[in-house]
């Protein structure tokens, strides 16, 4: 990458990472047999499984056998539930996305964005169609600059960014702190991936960071995100109900790198 520029240094960066995912990272093939809860224990499990085998034996749901080994499963399901929630209730600090994520779950319906009103006032559905229309009102509130009005970046750094020193070692170890079950940006690359290659890819990370700083060139991946509309209150049909949360690249996100890197 030495005689390439920060956009193409950072597409040849993907693609080598890309290939060698799809080469040496095996796909797991989900089962369309129904899964167990995420709360239950072997133990309950086991519990529910034996009163399935003590009806299929005597056919009877009076039965003495049958009506022990439903108080017994009834009791364990009981007790994993709760013991599983109390657990997600404590570790909500530490561990926030798996309670809303068993919070969501449990919720009976899923709020989508519905039918949207148009420049008509008509309501339409079409998916492209809401996506222009959220996508024309998402714009219309953003902030622009003026370009009159820029402050010089000399007056708040004193110094140029070409004297910034790109840490490898630092980058190391932000990429090996990642959190792994965060969802990946416009450039699908899974945050799980690259705390595991941390150490093997933070030399071309500088590289293209120290790239960007020289040249004032930002890859176009790191200034693009996707962008989910999340409704806020009021009617359900209007579009300036709704706000957007935008998800970009983790490398977009490391630019706080340089607070630290001097």
């Amino acid at each position: 990458m030495s005689n390439l520029s920060a956009e193409d240094s950072w597409n040849v960066f993907r693609e080598i990472l890309e290939d060698l995912e799809y080469l040496y990272i095996p796909v797991k093939m989900l089962s369309s047999k129904r899964q167990k809860p995420i709360w239950m224990t072997n133990r309950a499990l086991k519990a529910v499984q034996r009163r399935h085998q003590a009806y299929r034996k005597y056919r009877d749901s009076k039965h003495p056998a049958y009506v022990k080994a439903v108080k017994t499963a009834k009791r364990l399901l009981k007790e994993a539930r709760q013991k599983f929630e109390v657990k997600l209730a404590q570790n909500i600090k530490e561990d926030s996305k798996s309670f809303y994520a068993y919070a969501r779950s449990r919720s009976k319906s899923k709020v989508n964005v519905g039918s949207l009103a148009d420049s008509s006032n008509e309501l339409v559905s079409e998916p492209k169609v809401k996506a222009e229309i959220l996508n024309d009102f998402f714009a219309s509130v953003f902030t622009v600059e003026k370009e009159t009005d820029i402050p010089l970046l000399d007056t708040f750094l004193g110094d140029k960014l070409v004297n910034f020193e790109v840490d490898i070692d630092i980058i190391k170890s932000k990429l090996s702190t990642l959190k792994a079950d965060k969802a990946a940006g416009v450039d699908d690359m899974s945050p799980c991936i690259l705390k595991a290659v941390s150490e093997e890819i933070a030399l071309p990370v500088a590289m293209i960071f120290r790239k960007s700083l020289n040249t004032g060139c930002v890859p176009r991946d790191w200034r693009s995100a996707n962008v989910t509309p999340l409704f806020k209150k009021g009617s359900r049909h209007e579009a300036s109900n709704y706000r957007p949360v935008s998800l970009t690249t983790r490398f977009a996100k490391s630019w706080s790198l340089f607070s630290e890197i001097r």
